[in-house]
């Protein structure tokens, strides 16, 4: 009789346990993992809408006319290779005469992998002025060590 009652005993205070203790913080774990997805949610909204706004605020500062771009261009382009490393540094800018488009512009660069990839990460920064249409990545030529970037990019006009 004594080990029933033991055990019943035990039954009740696993269950009051339960109860009191573990149901509870399994709701609290529950909700802040809610709370942590609908924040990592928003999180994602408002970087998004940084890039966007930053996107925004750099077409606004691209020149309207065609040389203006194009050399605005031209400098947004070198400016990324300043990181220092890269060789073989081949630059070309166009202005656009028709549509949203101010400037195309190609950047091709030779170096170490680290070196290249600060560069593709300069050119990719929303302050730049570039929006990025085409990256390839492959091994430098004969004579060069390391990798080859090549960028095509374009600068937007501000107006529509």
């Amino acid at each position: 009789m004594t080990r029933r009652l033991a055990a019943a005993v035990l039954a009740a205070l696993a269950a009051w346990l339960w109860l009191g203790f573990a149901a509870p913080a399994r709701r609290e774990s529950d909700a802040a993992r809610a709370e942590f997805a609908r924040l990592r949610a928003e999180r994602e909204r408002v970087r998004s809408r940084v890039v966007e706004i930053g996107r925004r605020a750099t077409v606004g500062r691209t020149p309207e006319s065609g040389a203006a771009a194009a050399r605005a261009m031209r400098r947004a382009l070198l400016q990324a290779t300043e990181v220092g490393g890269v060789e073989n540094v081949r630059i070309a800018a166009t202005p656009a005469n028709r549509g949203r488009v101010a400037a195309t512009g190609r950047l091709s660069v030779d170096g170490p992998l680290e070196a290249v990839l600060a560069v593709a990460d300069r050119l990719a920064d929303p302050g730049s002025g570039v929006l990025v249409r085409r990256t390839t990545l492959a091994e430098a030529g004969p004579g060069s060590a390391g990798v080859r970037l090549d960028v095509d990019g374009v600068s937007l006009r501000s107006g529509p």
